[in-house]
């Protein structure tokens, strides 16, 4: 999911591809063009396997990778070259082909894998699955480069997210419902193959805030393998289909609809947004952004500009009351510059600073444009500080997904 959320704990399948993967996918070649929808639920006997993305190792040039334990190197036709594993780092790069260690292979894409659950470590985090390794060209340049992906199970995959995407020091119940959230939009990128359609990336999520948050081992621990094993299989589902469970850190009080703030997911009751009156004690509840006028309009058309901003009027309110679009002003200039809220404002001037689109007064201060505003993130979704406090008031994680997407459900499909 693309989302601007930062959490408040920071702010998405065993080894059986072939077969089993086309069973779980039941738009692939054995189902007649455009029979089935893609999001449409099916049988799905296991945990299914996706692909992440590992966001520093995105059309590298090189990369260093140690596999603790013997491992394999499979292209199309099988076994290209077995090592002992170890300590030493393997060298990854494109020399005319994928190299591995000192092996070159006229292959795009080669899995490297140790077995059930030997994983492998990078960049001081380690991974269970596999590492996939493919040819990924720079987009500009068009000079060759090289992308890693983590395949993993879906539920070993939860484990690396939860502890990035919300604290595990409260609430148990909101910490299921972030788990069976997070399971769910992982399945639906999955599925809809959103980040190739969207991105032409050759995987299923990013590794960061893109997506989800996922940490690898290095964010597991005992309740996060807990809670993901008593939620195992557990999806929010409508009308037979999987949800696209967006989520994000504090609603302000309202989460809007998913279509209308990120561009994103569909127009269905469960993603049409829903009254929080429970996220008031979130420290991101309230908070105010201040920027220079000139510094204000170099975010916006670039450091060259000479241009200040004069004013920053809300033009276009979505029904929760975020905004969806923004007029702004300048020195000197008679035409009003329109722009979409959310992505082309708040987040060209800094997220970090204006954390929500839910604005109660946009003033212009002397040479200072001062924003004050509610919550943190793009607001639709589960609100998790609004968890939180539902499960701190004894609502269960079934109550609260129920309350955040109406009319939704969940079910166990495994």
């Amino acid at each position: 999911m693309r989302r601007s959320r930062q959490s408040g704990g920071t702010q998405s399948f065993i080894v059986v591809v072939g077969t089993a993967w086309a069973a779980i996918f039941l738009h692939s070649c054995g189902a007649p063009p455009g029979a089935l929808d893609p999001a449409a639920l099916g049988p799905i006997h296991a945990a299914p396997r996706i692909r992440v993305g590992l966001g520093k190792y995105l059309r590298v040039d090189s990369a260093a990778v140690v596999f603790p334990e013997p491992f394999l190197v499979v292209g199309r036709a099988g076994v290209l070259q077995r090592e002992e594993g170890g300590s030493s780092a393997v060298a990854l790069a494109w020399e005319e082909g994928l190299r591995v260690g000192t092996r070159v292979h006229a292959e795009t894409s080669v899995r490297l894998t140790s077995g059930a659950d030997g994983g492998f470590e990078i960049g001081g985090v380690h991974y269970r699955g596999d590492l996939v390794l493919q040819r990924d060209d720079d987009r500009e340049s068009r000079a060759p480069r090289i992308t890693l992906v983590n395949d993993v199970d879906l539920e070993d995959y939860l484990r690396g997210v939860v502890g990035k995407e919300m604290s595990l020091s409260r609430g148990e119940e909101a910490l299921k419902a972030q788990v069976v959230a997070a399971r769910t939009y992982a399945l639906y990128e999955a599925k809809m193959k959103t980040l190739a359609t969207v991105k032409g990336e050759k995987f299923d999520l990013y590794d960061d805030e893109r997506s989800q948050v996922y940490g690898g081992r290095e964010r597991e621990s005992s309740t996060a393998i807990r809670l993901v094993d008593e939620t195992r299989g557990r999806f929010v589902v409508y009308a037979n289909r999987l949800v696209k469970t967006f989520f994000s850190s504090t609603c302000g009080g309202h989460t809007e609809p998913a279509v209308l703030v990120l561009g994103e997911g569909e127009d269905i009751p469960p993603l049409r947004g829903a009254p929080c009156g429970f996220c008031t004690e979130s420290k991101y509840y309230s908070w105010k952004a201040e920027f220079t006028r000139a510094d204000l309009a170099k975010k916006i058309w670039g450091p060259t500009t000479q241009a200040k901003v004069k004013s920053v009027r809300v033009t276009k309110t979505l029904p929760g009351g975020h905004a969806q679009e923004v007029g702004i002003t300048v020195e000197k200039g008679v035409k009003e510059h329109l722009l979409e809220a959310n992505g082309g404002f708040r987040r060209r001037i800094d997220p970090r600073l204006i954390r929500s689109t839910l604005w109660d007064s946009i003033e212009t201060v002397e040479d200072r444009i001062v924003i004050s505003g509610r919550g943190w993130g793009h607001g639709a979704g589960m609100c998790q500080y609004g968890a939180y406090k539902m499960a701190e008031m004894g609502r269960t994680a079934d109550e609260i997904l129920a309350h955040y997407f109406p009319q939704a459900e969940v079910k166990k499909l495994y």
